[in-house]
């Protein structure tokens, strides 16, 4: 037997453990109400604040489980609605992941004495680890969904290679299992790599009645998930079969793993000169690994394959469903980490070559350390990387509070988070739907008999992405500043008293093809405008046959010698703000769209006329469709009329 330091199971051998669980704690509690509540978080609360029977179909759950926000709301009924109580629920799911990992590491380590040491790797690197500690302050299901999936793997775990034929770890791998998929869907594709290892399982059985016991125990555990999951199972498959969004793109397979792996190590907002921390990580994880390998036993090596399959089986699934349903973000596979800090737990402890007690200690250990340097370096930037801290919103309604009355109108793009702050301002505060048809419309039935309004668009919007609002503000009213904060934009405009907005609804005809796809079949602008303001165009868009292509309008002021205005360039979007790669050309409302520009006038342009061109061209490569039906000097910018501008 290696000669390892002596541990036993009295007390002072768990003031390690004791001291992790501390590092933790003061960790996820650090700072917790320093930085704003954001959307994710704003959407939790205004879902959980729903009445409880009513959570499970509010429109607002689109591809989310009913489950972390039923507890959020049992929870803010007990805790308050502070900023601080509302994220502590995350740090308790979070705390109670480090501890079943220390438990869970005992267990991976091989024999009593090594089983501690990987225990206290475990634990540690779990403390320390920068994805769990921002989750576990953030309000969100991702620190409970991970508490969950571990609690079911760790059930199985002691079913497969401890022999714990109890009934009581079938049953909590049940209830874990179903607990999890009611808190995220994606916990699907960890029950698909739990099936491999059941199977497994059941393929290794010594003999045939043992092989048909093992079987009819897993069909059994399955059934009951099922019969549990039952009354979600319709409204999952509606959300998760309806869900699609046409502008997004499968990540390619080097930024998948580079990303996720870093998110999984560094952490998701290290600074960009910490990110080869991520690399020493790899390297450690794979001299490890090679270690296990070498020196492993037959059981030793079925554990490593178990943790591999559980990091790398559930990724893989989720590649290939980003293939049709492109949705790409590392947090959503949250529940594979445990598997990536058991692996570094055993993987160390294993590793460590034969020798005297300290040097054991010492193999053990280095390595350990070394990736907690790493995990560590990422929270620290997670605390201290001001350029990624969570989204401004307080920040925004502190100025808000400061500048408006309640003469004003504040309109936000975004309903989260700022229905959890809109009573902090005196002005009233309202989230603005637009839709270019009925924005006019709107803003004169709201506006009206309003002082200034102020318009607050998120960096992550989806809301106005053809920029109506403005559009119709700068039309109508005086632009009387801009101000950006993180993640947040406000600007505002003086309205005048008999202030009326509109949009031309009859544009005057055009005809202008660009590389036979594109038509452009009306047009309507500003035929003047004063230096220092700006103008206006409105264009409407047809496509003439399926281009497979996204394309983006340029729209420029040109003076007689050719001297060029700033130009406005935006994707030419369809009513749902769809990009033209993905147009029907079988729906008439969706293969033809207004557009609007607001072009810029600097204070320095000289007076005069200016002619107003359009560029058409491929948002991947900048290649410029040849412009036709219109005059142009170079055949590509179509010629659409002349704007004076006055002094």
């Amino acid at each position: 037997m290696m000669p390892w330091v002596t541990m036993s199971r009295t007390v002072p051998s768990r003031v390690p453990i004791l001291l992790i669980l501390l590092l933790a704690f003061a960790l996820r509690v650090y700072h917790l109400d320093f930085q704003s509540i954001w959307w994710d978080e704003g959407h939790s609360i205004e879902m959980a604040s729903a009445p409880l029977p009513q959570i499970a179909t509010l429109p607002g759950m689109d591809v989310h489980p009913p489950g972390y926000f039923m507890a959020l709301h049992l929870w803010m009924d007990i805790a308050g609605m502070r900023e601080f109580a509302l994220r502590y629920l995350s740090v308790a799911a979070s705390l109670l992941s480090v501890a079943l990992l220390v438990r869970f590491g005992r267990d991976i380590g091989p024999g009593e004495k090594r089983g501690v040491w990987a225990a206290y790797l475990c634990g540690g690197l779990a403390a320390l680890l920068p994805l769990y500690v921002a989750y576990a302050q953030e309000v969100r299901m991702y620190a409970m969904v991970t508490c969950l999936a571990l609690l079911a793997a760790y059930a199985q775990w002691r079913i497969l290679f401890r022999g714990s034929v109890a009934r009581r770890w079938w049953v909590v791998y049940v209830l874990a299992t179903v607990a999890g998929l009611y808190t995220h869907y994606f916990c699907l594709f960890l029950i698909a790599f739990q099936g491999v290892a059941w199977l497994a399982w059941v393929a290794v059985a010594p003999d045939a009645p043992r092989r048909r016991r093992r079987l009819s125990a897993w069909i059994g555990s399955q059934l009951a998930v099922l019969v549990l999951f039952a009354p979600q199972l319709p409204l999952a498959l509606q959300q998760t079969t309806a869900y699609a969004n046409p502008n997004l793109q499968p990540p390619s397979p080097l930024v998948f793993l580079s990303s996720s792996w870093l998110a999984y190590t560094a952490g998701l907002i290290v600074q960009p000169a910490l990110a080869w921390l991520a690399i020493g990580a790899a390297l450690l994880t794979l001299t490890a690994v090679v270690c296990w390998i070498w020196r492993a036993r037959r059981q030793r090596l079925a554990m490593l394959l178990y943790l591999l399959g559980w990091f790398c089986i559930p990724l893989a699934l989720y590649f290939v469903v980003l293939q049709s349903r492109p949705s790409f973000e590392p947090r959503y596979m949250i529940a594979v980490t445990p598997a990536l800090l058991l692996l570094w737990g055993g993987a160390f402890t294993a590793a460590a070559l034969p020798g005297t007690a300290r040097r054991a200690v010492i193999a053990a250990l280095v390595p350990g350390v070394a990736l907690a340097f790493v995990l560590g370096a990422g929270t620290a930037s997670y605390f201290t990387n001001a350029a990624a801290f969570k989204d401004d919103s307080a920040g925004v309604v502190r100025w808000l509070a400061s500048e408006t009355t309640s003469d004003d109108l504040v309109y936000v793009d975004v309903p989260h988070p700022f229905h959890y702050y809109a009573d902090r301002i005196a002005a009233p505060m309202r989230y603005l739907f637009v839709d270019i048809h009925t924005a006019a419309n709107t803003l004169n039935a709201q506006a009206a008999g309003r002082r200034r309004l102020y318009w607050v668009t998120w960096y992550g919007s989806d809301t106005d992405p053809r920029g109506v609002i403005p559009f119709l503000l700068d039309k109508a009213a005086r632009r009387a500043g801009e101000r950006d904060f993180r993640g947040y934009h406000a600007a505002w405009w003086e309205l005048p008293a008999d202030v009326r907005f509109s949009l031309p609804d009859n544009l005057p005809p055009a005809d202008v093809v660009f590389g036979s796809l594109i038509r452009l079949d009306g047009v309507a602008y500003g035929v003047s405008c004063r230096v220092g303001r700006a103008t206006w165009a409105t264009l409407h868009f047809a496509l003439l046959g399926r281009a497979g292509v996204d394309y983006r309008a340029s729209l420029r002021l040109r003076d007689a010698q050719g001297n060029m205005l700033p130009p406005t360039d935006r994707d030419i979007l369809n009513d749902r703000h769809v990009r033209t790669a993905a147009w029907l050309l079988d729906d008439a409302r969706l293969n033809q769209a207004i557009n609007v520009y607001t072009l810029p006038v600097p204070p320095d342009t000289a007076p005069g006329d200016y002619r107003l061109e359009l560029v058409v061209y491929d948002a991947a490569t900048s290649a410029a469709l040849a412009a036709s039906g219109a005059s142009s000097a170079n055949g590509i910018s179509a010629f659409l009329g002349t704007v004076h501008v006055l002094p």
